[in-house]
């Protein structure tokens, strides 16, 4: 193949009319739709509405907002859009799986399709510089740890890390690092007191993201603190600190390709699903204001909001 061929197929859009090639010829394949499936109308009617809201009221015992019943709503146009058109390339042929299964084997054949095309030149390394920090290395810190219990001292606590902390202070300036008899100046912990090399997601691991990003910020060969994690206070001495050295391109160039792969199949896929939306007529009667509820308050859990798993049955 001639280096002017390779290039014509590197276009972005000849690589989508090819794309676009392949799924209409699998279509023409598998076969024309079947009767059942040549209405192009969805209804969303009130008994499909008023069940996805009782079952909604079974699971999360409180009714969905307005939102998350859209979500929801829109959840099974998308299926019934991508099931009906599964069916129609006779996806469903000596194959009973539920009607999401159908769906989601469209999906994924739309994905292999969209994982034809590749980066033009320059492409990966830019999508590189605009999302470098995902490829940063962690940077790594040493530090140890004086823990003051505020469940045994109470309403001392404060102070008393205020004045543990200038003796701790004074004997660095007299006696150098801590050693061991140093970080005994506090309470029992069941952690240790020294953390060697380690990153910040490691911190989080034993003391929470609050104290990590805190430490992670702390200047080198000084007491700080007190610091606040999930256990109480802590005075912390950072005793090394070690920024890692920006990531080349090269270094990472696989897993680049990767996530640029992933990205070019969720665009496809979107359009994909948008194109033959654009087929059908959309029904959706009104919502029922009075079985749903205004926008969560802090107290609902951010993970109930929108349910892809709730049954479109």
């Amino acid at each position: 193949m001639s280096k002017s061929t390779t290039r014509l197929f590197t276009e972005p859009l000849v690589q989508f009319l090819l794309i676009g090639a392949c799924i209409y010829g699998a279509y023409s394949l598998f076969g024309t739709p079947e009767e059942d499936f040549r209405d192009t109308r969805i209804v969303v009617d009130a008994n499909r509405i008023n069940a996805y809201i009782s079952e909604w009221e079974s699971r999360w015992n409180r009714p969905p907002t307005r939102q998350e019943l859209e979500a929801v709503i829109q959840q099974y146009v998308r299926e019934d859009i991508l099931y009906r058109q599964a069916v129609a390339m006779g996806l469903n042929e000596d194959d009973p799986i539920t009607r999401r299964r159908m769906a989601q084997k469209l999906e994924y054949l739309t994905s292999d399709l969209a994982s034809i095309k590749q980066p033009a030149e320059g492409e990966l390394e830019q999508y590189f510089q605009n999302n470098r920090e995902r490829y940063k290395r962690p940077d790594q810190i040493s530090f140890v740890q004086v823990f003051i219990n505020p469940d045994a001292r109470g309403k001392t606590a404060l102070d008393d890390a205020a004045e543990i902390l200038v003796q701790l202070r004074a004997q660095l300036q007299t006696l150098g690092e801590p050693d061991s008899q140093t970080l005994q100046a506090g309470d029992p912990l069941m952690l240790q007191n020294h953390f060697s090399t380690i990153t910040e997601r490691g911190i989080a691991r034993h003391f929470g993201s609050g104290f990590a990003a805190a430490v992670m910020q702390l200047e080198v060969g000084q007491w700080h603190g007190p610091v606040l994690s999930g256990y109480g206070l802590h005075l912390v001495y950072l005793s090394d600190s070690q920024i890692a050295p920006p990531t080349q391109f090269e270094e990472v160039k696989a897993i680049v390709l990767e996530d640029w792969h992933l990205v070019q199949r969720e665009k496809f896929n979107t359009a994909f699903y948008e194109a033959l939306k654009d087929n059908y007529k959309i029904i959706i009667d009104e919502l029922p204001a009075d079985r749903l509820i205004e926008a969560p308050a802090a107290a609902i859990k951010k993970d109930q909001t929108v349910d892809a798993n709730v049954s479109s049955s």
